[in-house]
């Protein structure tokens, strides 16, 4: 093999691996610029496109992995393209990223010229070039990566041609690939420009304001979206064994939330409910309950709180499902249930307008949406505590949540009626360790693996008196959003 692999044995039993192609110029290393890290298989060292196909047969052949997702930038988005038009039942589905449809032959003419002269200024400029839109990123890989590609350039020259060879070349495969296909380019990108594009009909676009071509490290991104989200399952699944020993403002949320269906609702009866981020199945109970007679389908993207739901609940009539709720709801089919409903749990959603509007189509005429969300306003005082003992930094991920506004004029938008109320839950914990443990054994700390300003014991002591200081003890507020919409 030419190539070698890295995080082979990364991706969990069950779950489809992602194999990320790099760019011209690059390898797989460049992954080390994403935050939070990931587990994506990946080449460490540029692709030769005269033997990335036979590689990566002999990876899945050896490693026994029956189908992968390809997430290919730049030319390695036109190599995935190729390989998945070649063996589509290898490929689950396929992330194009900043994929030119052809490079134009006096642009390769020059490309070459200058590559020939001074291959090393020319990738220096071609790097920056890359990362235009992204300075912070810019500044890390030259910090980190770009004088150890500079010092290989001898040893990979050979594959550089060869790439260089594949992009004159390339034609879009004919017919394209029938597959699950998104498509994410920066507005910004001078190398792969948006109006360059090849014409994908069933593709999902993504286009990124203020990104170029480095695209899938801005954190606007649907890539970065969805890693962040590896980390929230991540901590949630660790989190399953204590959750309802340490969780009792989510369950009193819970309580409170079942408590706004009317009784005209509970005497009508829903014959079809759905529960996105059902956790430990707390609020699933209070459904089953009031609902006996209900089909109840509860979601939740944490295999180890799903086995907790089923643990707790043993009835014919609750399914659960091992899920991530926005893709679900992307998928699932037009006016499907009476009642959608969420506890606690669309705060961590990338788009949360998108959802609101899936969720008012899978209704059926007449039905309701329900649920409970954590504001941004929550933890202020930790927030505030943070800030004023520690300075700028690290911020909680309370801040990202959606706003009351912002929520509002989605349910003005996408239903009949709609309404939102806000509830303000003060709670007091003996110090600021018992806080920070109920975020660690909730799972509720957020994507964020690394802190600028870790939480030793000393800083913890300072924010132990801080709070003593300002409100005599160890007292937060959350900010509780209690939506309802009608179709």
């Amino acid at each position: 093999m030419s190539h070698s692999f890295k995080n082979t044995e990364l991706h969990s039993p069950g779950e489809t691996p992602t194999v990320f192609l790099p760019g011209w110029g690059f390898d797989g290393s460049i992954l080390q610029l994403l935050k939070p890290p990931q587990a994506w298989i990946y080449p460490e060292n540029p692709l030769d496109p005269d033997t990335i196909e036979q590689d990566l047969l002999y990876l899945l052949n050896t490693k026994n992995i029956r189908r992968v997702r390809i997430v290919g930038w730049s030319m390695g988005a036109m190599l995935g393209l190729e390989f998945a038009a070649r063996h589509r039942d290898l490929v689950h589905s396929l992330v194009l990223v900043s994929l030119r449809s052809q490079w134009p032959d006096h642009e390769m003419k020059e490309i070459r010229t200058e590559f020939s002269q001074n291959p090393r200024a020319f990738l220096k400029n071609f790097y920056r070039k890359c990362f235009l839109g992204d300075k912070q990123a810019y500044l890390k890989f030259c910090t980190t990566l770009e004088s150890a590609y500079l010092a290989a350039l001898n040893k990979n020259r050979g594959r550089l041609q060869r790439g260089l060879d594949f992009l004159e070349k390339f034609k879009l495969p004919s017919p394209l690939p029938t597959i699950a296909t998104r498509m994410i380019y920066g507005k910004q990108d001078i190398i792969a420009p948006v109006a360059e594009k090849p014409s994908f009909p069933e593709a999902v676009v993504e286009i990124i304001d203020n990104a170029g071509h480095s695209v899938f490290l801005h954190e606007a991104s649907s890539l970065q979206q969805e890693l962040r989200k590896q980390v929230i399952r991540a901590k949630f699944s660790r989190a399953a064994d204590s959750y309802d020993s340490y969780a009792k403002v989510q369950a009193e949320v819970a309580r409170r939330l079942a408590a706004k269906l009317s009784p005209a609702q509970e005497k009508q009866g829903f014959k079809t409910i759905l529960e996105i981020g059902c956790g430990t199945g707390n609020f699933t109970s209070l459904l089953a309950d009031r609902f006996p007679a209900a089909k109840i389908l509860a979601l939740d993207f944490s295999p180890a709180m799903i086995s907790k739901a089923r643990q707790k609940i043993k009835s014919a009539t609750v399914e659960f499902v091992c899920a991530e709720g926005e893709q679900f709801l992307q998928e699932a089919p037009t006016r499907s249930f009476d009642l959608v409903a969420s506890n606690g749990s669309m705060q961590w959603f990338s788009n949360i307008d998108k959802t609101i509007s899936h969720i008012a189509r899978i209704l059926l005429p007449h039905g309701t949406f329900l649920c409970s969300i954590f504001g941004p306003d929550s933890l202020s005082e930790l927030a505030s505590g943070l800030l004023a003992t520690l300075g700028p930094g690290d911020g909680l991920a309370a801040e990202a949540f959606p706003s009351p506004e912002s929520l509002k004029t989605a349910l003005d938008t996408y239903y009949k009626e709609g309404k939102i109320e806000q509830e303000l839950f003060e709670k007091t914990y003996r110090s600021t360790y018992d806080l920070l443990l109920h975020i660690k054994k909730t799972g509720t700390a957020g994507w964020q693996q690394k802190l600028q300003h870790p939480l030793t014991p000393s800083r913890v002591a300072r924010l132990d008196a801080w709070f003593d200081r300002t409100y005599g003890a160890c007292r937060v507020t959350y900010q509780i959003l209690f939506l309802r919409g009608s179709t």
